[in-house]
């Protein structure tokens, strides 16, 4: 007798697969998974995490991610989602533990701004740290700090922290930055 019941359950299975095409099953996930997306709520720096919502989001401090890099949650012991880089050396360490990773998108509405830093090397010369003020000024960024400095070899480090609101911006900067006179090397501090 049980072993006629569980015919039937699997005949029902049978026919319910038969009526609900597998791959409709996917379709219907994933709009699903895709509705959920619509409908979660942003963190407070513009990060959704797929599936979650109000979870506790933290940009982390190795990488430092803005809008428009690529990004990989990471589930942390004390409950909360820290997000990096996709290229961040530490997500390698990470992945070895692949379980804790989370899907996370940026929310396109949301205006944050991010801060980043930005190391730039050229040769030392008169006017250099102007210029270089000049450039980041006539983009849409806000500059927020400045140092520089000249070693013994005559070259010239500023580092700069800037606003900006995703990645396009950035690059912007970092285009400007390059064409100015005796800049040789700009690059974002990890």
């Amino acid at each position: 007798m049980l072993f006629h019941h569980g015919k039937i359950v699997a005949r029902m299975l049978e026919e319910y697969r038969k009526e609900h095409q597998t791959e409709n099953l996917e379709e219907k996930l994933e709009e699903l998974s895709k509705e959920k997306i619509i409908q979660n709520k942003p963190s407070k720096n513009g990060i959704i995490v797929k599936g979650i919502d109000n979870c506790l989001v933290k940009l982390s401090k190795c990488c430092n991610p803005v809008p428009g890099d690529e990004i990989i949650g990471y589930i942390t012991k004390g409950r909360g989602v820290s997000v990096h880089r996709k290229d961040c050396v530490n997500v390698k360490n990470l992945f070895s533990e692949e379980n804790r990773m989370i899907d996370v998108y940026w929310f396109e509405a949301e205006k944050t701004k991010y801060n980043v830093d930005i190391e730039i090397y050229g040769n030392e010369r008169n006017g250099l740290l102007a210029d270089i003020i000049k450039e980041i000024e006539s983009t849409k960024s806000k500059l927020l700090a400045v140092t520089s400095k000249a070693n013994k070899e005559k070259i010239s480090i500023t580092e700069v922290t800037v606003q900006v609101e995703n990645i396009d911006e950035l690059n912007k900067i970092l285009k400007q930055i390059r064409k100015i006179d005796s800049v040789y090397e700009v690059k974002r501090k990890k």
